[in-house]
């Protein structure tokens, strides 16, 4: 989930730099100076800390609805994941073929925006299904070493 800190925090260091030249104009005295300098660092810590919490009941609440959809006796709700990854593979494979040997330039112009749109959500389903695959894996094993320690 570095992604959604990055949205978050891309800019804190700008903010803080720009709050330290506002104070560097404001107050006078070195001091002072670095008093606030350390407040805003610490409210910047308690910022990161929170974004962090936050990014982690995500991927909490991420697993926990994997765990019940598992648990969950509809065929559906234990297959929609997979079925919807082969068929967006399956759908972009097929308007790759269709816009490389047999359409026209300019039919390909008209399926450029649904080619888009495909890769777009097969990305995202790719790294939501096996990213998420690959946290629950890390998860079972380091919850297995912990049992054993």
């Amino acid at each position: 989930m570095s992604w959604l800190s990055d949205i978050f925090s891309s800019n804190v260091s700008s903010v803080v730099d720009s709050f330290g030249n506002a104070i560097d104009k404001l107050v006078t005295s070195d001091e002072e100076r670095g008093e606030l300098k350390i407040k805003l660092e610490e409210e910047m810590n308690k910022f990161k800390m929170n974004q962090l919490e936050a990014i982690g009941r995500y991927d909490t609440e991420i697993t926990g609805r994997h765990a019940s959809d598992m648990k969950s006796d509809s065929w559906l709700s234990k297959n929609i994941r997979p079925m919807s990854l082969a068929f967006l593979t399956v759908a972009t494979v097929l308007l790759a073929y269709l816009t490389i040997f047999i359409l026209k330039p300019e039919e390909v112009a008209l399926v450029q925006p649904w080619l888009d749109l495909l890769k777009v959500l097969l990305v995202t389903v790719y790294a939501f299904y096996f990213g998420s695959r690959g946290i629950e894996k890390v998860n079972s094993i380091k919850n297995k070493t912990e049992a054993k320690g």
